[in-house]
This record gives C-alpha cells, structure tokens and sequence, in this order.
C-alpha cells in the first residue's frame, strides 16, 4: 500500500509539472530570462513620474513561449498594502486596485513569441510597503456563447515593494518614447483627453513602460 501511494504521489507530482511546463506563458525580464514559479521579488527604487507623484515599475515582463496567440489576463491579490494603490496594465487595459484584495484584469490577446512588458506598479503616496501575489492565467472561448472564460492558471510571483522618500530617482524623460495610450478610469482606452482624470500609458523604445493617472 506504501509503494502504491509513493508511485501515485510521484505520478500526480509529474503531472503537475509538465502541466507547469507546458502553459504558454512565463514571466520574465527584459532580456526574456524566464523567472521562476514561486519566485518571490523585492522592489525598492521608486521613480519620479514627472507630474508630481512616486511610482515604483516591477520591471516584469510576460513571455509567450508558443508559437500561436494566447488569450490571458493577470490575476493578483494585494496581501497589504500601506497606502497608495497598486496598478497593472496586462495585457491591454489599466486596472488600479486601492485597497488589498483579489483583482482580475481584462483578458487579451498576446502574440506568439511576444514578450511584452506588464506595465505593473505600486503608486505610494507615502513610506510604507505593498505585497502582491501575481498569477497568469489564459482564456478559452465558449463555442456557443463565444464568451472567453478562464481556462488556466500558470505561475506566480509575490511582489514586495518597500518605498522610503530617499533616493527618488527622476522621471525616464531621456528614454525615447515610441507611444503615449490613454485610458479612462474604467480602464477603457480614449483618444487623447481634454479635461478630467485619465489614465496614461508611455511604452518607450526599449519596451518598458509606466503608467501614472493624471489630472488636466
């Protein structure tokens, strides 16, 4: 009975991972150097934005290791989270969570082979701290409804940001900026707006990008 459920144990243990192995997506660096499952990554440089407030990018990006279009979004829980708020633009639309919590993103498509920056940062508004565990997930599209559902969780990665108001860095003016995307507070993409609250999303040459809301 001893070996029949050490042999049973392994088998499910394999599984899992070749399951793990075999999901689309992975998270990684800018260089495309994937980052473990269960990694845990702490972030202390905060940026000036350029408009007054702090920002502080994760620096993540979301590889597509297939060689066809995957259908994702990003699921997170905001563990704690001192103050401010904790925003994610993956893969299309800006979400900004205030408080801890679960939160999903909208779903998307992410072209095979792409890596593409998750736009993914706490917004302090003070010292303190932000934890988040992130998970990718893919879609599956209903045949009758042609709803997209959830289909797979993949790996995750715990966030723990750690702000303190020395050694701001200043804003990436000097990047060369490739797009300016905005977006309302629903997270819905705009033309450029007039007047009101928005959401601006910068993608830069080198592929980074922030994400700061700003008030005109």
């Amino acid at each position: 009975m001893k070996k029949l459920f050490t042999l049973c144990f392994g088998l499910f243990a394999a599984l899992a991972l070749q399951a793990q192995n075999e999901f689309p997506l992975q998270f990684a660096d800018k260089d495309g150097n994937v980052i473990t499952n269960g990694t845990t990554l702490n972030i202390t440089e905060a940026e000036d934005d350029g408009f007054g407030d702090v920002l502080m990018p994760s620096g993540i990006f979301v590889k597509n290791n297939s060689n066809t279009e995957v259908q994702c979004a990003g699921t997170f829980t905001i563990q704690a989270m001192s103050n401010g708020s904790f925003q994610s633009c993956f893969p299309l639309n800006c979400m900004q969570a205030p408080s801890a919590g679960n939160y999903t993103t909208q779903n998307g498509a992410l072209a095979a082979g792409a890596l593409q920056s998750m736009a993914t940062e706490w917004l302090p508004k003070g010292e303190g701290s932000c934890t988040v565990a992130y998970t990718l997930v893919t879609y599956k599209q209903n045949a009758i409804t042609k709803k997209w559902m959830k289909d797979q969780e993949g790996p995750t990665i715990t966030l723990k940001f750690t702000y303190g108001t020395t050694g701001i860095k200043a804003g990436k003016t000097s990047k060369t900026i490739s797009s300016v995307v905005y977006y309302d507070l629903t997270g819905k993409k705009i033309k450029q707006p007039v007047s009101g609250v928005y959401l601006t999303k910068t993608i830069y040459a080198d592929g980074t990008m922030t994400c700061v809301k700003i008030k005109k």
